[in-house]
């Protein structure tokens, strides 16, 4: 039985992984700004992963999946893209999990896991972009207070694109969670994690 939820997993987290990589170059925007950015949807899947699939599942898509796009649109960033928004799918499936665990009883653990997960992710994505970027440009500039002036562009954009992948994402993850398969393999991930946890006491 684990075998099997093991195999789902990985081609669950291929799935995300690829979903992250198409919505971030389907639809992009440049940003107003000299540091080659772009509002993508990307954001949006990663934080679907996070509360379906858990934390891993939010880093692996989340890293990967932008990772791979940014390697056509913004090479430059692709590092930066690889922390940044793994970061942001495992902090917020992390918070997800966790407020889960301290609110299951409650028919509203979902809706307040979701929200907190997702927001504070995308915090985490908008600061790590102005760190990395402020950090990458300051080394092309040869000047890191220039670097991080000219990064401060990139906050407004990222804002932007933090507060709709927080709504379409939400919007999106509510309703996948009343469908019964998806509900199902989000509560035997975190059985197994729970069941691995206690392995190790």
């Amino acid at each position: 039985m684990e075998r099997k939820l093991t195999i789902r997993y990985v081609a669950y987290l291929a799935v995300f992984t690829a979903l992250t990589f198409v919505a971030t170059v389907l639809i992009t925007i440049p940003m107003a700004s000299t540091s080659g950015g772009y509002i993508n949807f990307g954001d949006t899947i990663i934080f679907v992963a996070s509360a379906i699939l858990g934390p891993i599942g939010g880093l692996v898509s989340g890293a990967l999946g932008s990772m791979i796009a940014d390697l056509i649109f913004a090479p430059a960033y692709a590092l930066i893209t690889l922390i940044v928004k793994g970061l942001e799918g495992f902090i917020a499936g992390l918070i997800i999990r966790f407020i889960r665990s301290l609110t299951l009883k409650y028919n509203w653990s979902d809706y307040l896991s979701f929200i907190v997960g997702f927001i504070i992710g995308g915090l985490e994505m908008v600061l790590g972009y102005y760190v990395g970027g402020g950090i990458l440009l300051g080394i092309m500039e040869e000047n890191m207070r220039i670097g991080f002036e000219i990064s401060l562009l990139d906050i407004p954009s990222n804002f932007i694109q933090f507060g709709v992948s927080v709504g379409v994402a939400y919007a999106i993850s509510i309703g996948l969670i009343h469908i019964p398969y998806v509900r199902n393999i989000r509560d035997a991930l975190s059985r197994k994690k729970n069941n691995d946890n206690k392995d190790l006491v």
